[in-house]
């Protein structure tokens, strides 16, 4: 029997995977290859009619050219010693979004007739303009922040330069991601030759720098790769709607850098394996980019060479990407980098949508995206947990722009309901000038129609006064709200790895959009520093305990958690994750959530461990912290909080304030992180059996435990009870009262 098992947190899952409904037809079969250049045969075959197919030496992923018809099939991969894998069953139903993109050949015959294609056409400008009118002004002001002549290269490939990575990604996505494509906007849409004008120098002094070193996508990546990325993402857009202003010398000259880069891209595509290892969080920007570039490109260089582009940038987003992205419209590594993961591709998708009609968005995470949205990314909190960036702000200053100013921008108009459209447009208002994402700004021709669609109503869930309870299981992040306060938690299929932290389990608690319980930590001066690998990535920064003084365990795609509860009330929400696989030395982990409306939370940890060990149980919060003996109080002006934990043999708490932690010497670090964080921990004496209760909350929610390892919480209409092994969790009649 043949086992293709994941080797790496990036790697591609088995897909479609067992009894699967498959929302997109044709689906893309995807495997993880044990060698990246392995081929197989693939048989599949309805499992009620007689349609049987087999493709040889082919390898992942494998993409059908036609659609299948519904009913029920099975597919098996079988490699050169004729093993053969387990049968992978799946169904197509009516339900399934046709998604059977076109070709690369096929949208290049539809540029033909027109001069002007990526996003828009000549005839759309008209009706675009009159529909941006929101925009115009903005543009006008993002615009005149433009400093042509402070544009230099980048200077950290130099002796004594080299921690000025970070003020070169700042410059150039104010120069290209904002400055460019304001002014390319403005003379594209609105006929503004003056900024059109201004625009051209700007490329062409881009166009003088060279690909490589700093400006290079290519590993080793000695200065980074985020200069390239840039440069990637926006010169083909520019270069396309400024062709009527260039000379064909200037064009030849822009050309040829752009020609450079589109092959660098290639090769960096191939240099990360990325159809079989597409988690690499800058890698996967490129196909769309590539796409964008070989559009842009085709009348004027090699047609093979940009078909080949673009067969590839289509296959991508046919089946692989979204990777982090499910079906449910959630983002396993977290609100941060959903803002702008969900954007990146828009261009592209865009582009192809007008070309040939035929839209991305119709796969299920882009329709369900801005559900995600609305409960991790756009609401006013002042932190979005988890994963890196979590205390990122909109209009912070560490990565301007990155957290998206609007995220709900295409997805509110496109899939949302009422609130949803309304939080955009109260996003879209917030803002007075743009920063890196403005390629959503102008509605295209199909967002335009999509915006004058009738408005769906709230949902039911979201207009209850008690308890809304979500848990995205394809990224393992929930969400608990109720009117005033809310907590969040992650249980995760994907390990701790990347930009996700050692922190399967943490939950964060918010009240009145202020932080009552944390994550903490930052990136400090950039991803890797001391400060980010020692501290904010690791299980000590976030709401958890320690085993002897060790986390959850690091960079390995098993370190998994899993949700074994999820109920919920009217007032009252139960979840229970196993969290037995992200330590080394536990046996059995499960911590049980109980939140209570407005009241607070209740967490429980049984864990059985491998061996007698101490156990280091900590919180984290921004709020002031006063100890009474085993309990803490949290508070300041408008919020005040108990927490009391109970445990055998318990320390008094301990209380450390900020992070004690030295900052570059060559470079003052922009953060929008509050250094104010309180970190308190209990200590537990060894044991190989711990059981934690813990109580926060800013009005007594009465509870109780006994012997059998039932706990019984007072719900106020009456009482749950749950079995904190996970096995089971009732409500009864209010019998007793609760101390």
């Amino acid at each position: 029997m043949l086992s293709l098992q994941r080797n790496h947190d990036f790697q591609v899952f088995m897909s479609p995977g067992h009894e699967q409904e498959v929302l997109v037809n044709p689906p893309s079969f995807n495997w993880p290859q044990p060698n990246y250049n392995d081929s197989f045969s693939i048989e599949l075959e309805h499992t009620n009619k007689p349609l049987q197919w087999c493709w040889e030496n082919v390898s992942s992923p494998f993409q059908l050219p036609f659609t299948l018809p519904q009913g029920e099939y099975r597919w098996r991969l079988v490699n050169a010693e004729n093993q053969a894998t387990p049968w992978f069953s799946f169904n197509v139903t009516e339900k399934s979004e046709d998604y059977l993109a076109p070709t690369a050949k096929e949208l290049f015959e539809r540029c033909q007739p027109h001069e002007q294609f990526l996003m828009y056409f000549d005839e759309d400008i008209n009706h675009v303009r009159i529909s941006s009118w929101m925009a115009y002004d903005k543009l006008k002001k993002t615009a005149e922040l433009a400093d042509i002549e402070a544009i230099t290269y980048p200077t950290h490939y130099r002796r004594g330069e080299e921690e000025g990575k970070r003020t070169a990604i700042a410059n150039v996505r104010k120069w290209i991601d904002r400055d460019l494509i304001s002014l390319s906007l403005l003379y594209k849409i609105w006929g503004d030759k003056q900024s059109g004008e201004t625009a051209v120098s700007l490329l062409l002094k881009l166009a003088e720098w060279s690909p490589e070193g700093p400006a290079s996508l290519l590993r080793p990546c000695t200065w980074g790769d985020e200069v390239g990325l840039s440069l990637a993402r926006n010169l083909y857009l520019a270069y396309h709607w400024l062709a009527p202003l260039l000379t064909e010398s200037e064009k030849s000259f822009v050309r040829s850098m752009l020609v450079r880069i589109a092959y660098q891209m290639e090769e960096r595509l191939e240099q990360d394996q990325f159809k079989q290892f597409p988690g690499h969080s800058h890698t996967s920007r490129l196909p769309a980019y590539l796409g964008v570039a070989a559009l842009a490109l085709h009348k004027e260089f090699d047609q093979s060479v940009c078909e080949r582009w673009l067969n590839y940038s289509l296959m991508i987003y046919r089946g692989v990407l979204p990777f982090y992205g499910g079906e449910d419209g959630s983002w396993a590594e977290g609100p941060f980098y959903s803002s702008s993961y969900s954007k990146w591709f828009h261009p592209f998708f865009l582009s192809v949508e007008r070309i040939s009609g035929f839209s991305f968005y119709n796969h299920p995470f882009y329709k369900n995206y801005s559900n995600f949205a609305m409960d991790f990314v756009a609401t006013q909190d002042d932190i979005h947990p988890f994963g890196d960036g979590f205390w990122c702000k909109r209009d912070g200053d560490e990565w301007p722009g990155f957290f998206a100013q609007n995220p709900l921008r295409i997805y509110a108009e496109r899939f949302g309901d009422r609130a949803t459209r309304e939080m955009s447009l109260e996003l879209e208002q917030q803002i007075p000038s743009y920063d890196l994402h403005l390629l959503d700004v102008v509605p295209t021709i199909s967002q335009i129609k999509h915006s004058e669609r009738p408005l769906l109503n709230l949902d039911e869930s979201q207009e209850s006064e008690g308890i809304y309870s979500k848990y995205y299981d394809f990224a393992g992040l929930g969400a608990i709200k109720s009117k005033r306060s809310s907590v969040f938690f992650r249980a995760s299929q994907f390990g701790n790895s990347s930009h996700r932290h050692a922190d399967q389990g943490n939950i964060a608690l918010i009240d009145s959009h202020t932080s009552v319980l944390t994550p903490s930590g930052s990136y400090g001066y950039r991803f890797g520093s001391a400060h980010h690998s020692e501290w904010t990535r690791t299980t000590k920064a976030h709401n958890l305990p320690l085993i002897a003084g060790k986390g959850q365990i690091l960079d390995d795609e098993s370190a998994t958690a899993s949700v074994i509860t999820h109920k919920k009330g009217a007032n009252w929400s139960v979840v229970q994750m196993d969290l037995s696989r992200t330590y080394c030395d536990a046996k059995r982990f499960i911590r049980t959530l109980v939140t209570v409306a407005d009241k607070g939370v209740l967490i429980v940890d049984n864990m059985s461990l491998a061996s007698a060990q101490p156990v280091q149980w900590r919180l984290h919060s921004p709020l002031n912290v006063d100890k009474k003996g085993q309990h803490v109080l949290l508070g300041n002006d408008e919020l005040a909080y108990t927490v009391k934990l109970l445990a055998d043999e318990l320390s008094e708490p301990r209380v450390e304030i900020g992070y004690q932690e030295e900052t570059s010497l060559h470079e003052s670090v922009v953060s929008d992180a509050n250094q104010d964080i309180r970190h308190i921990e209990w200590q537990a004496p060894p044991a190989a059996q711990h059981t934690f209760v813990a109580c926060c909350e800013n009005s007594p929610i009465y509870h109780d435990m006994d012997n059998a390892g039932l706990l019984k919480v007072d719900i106020g209409e009456g009482i749950i009870v749950i079995d904190i092994d996970g096995e089971r969790v009732q409500k009864q009649a209010k019998q007793v009262e609760l101390a």
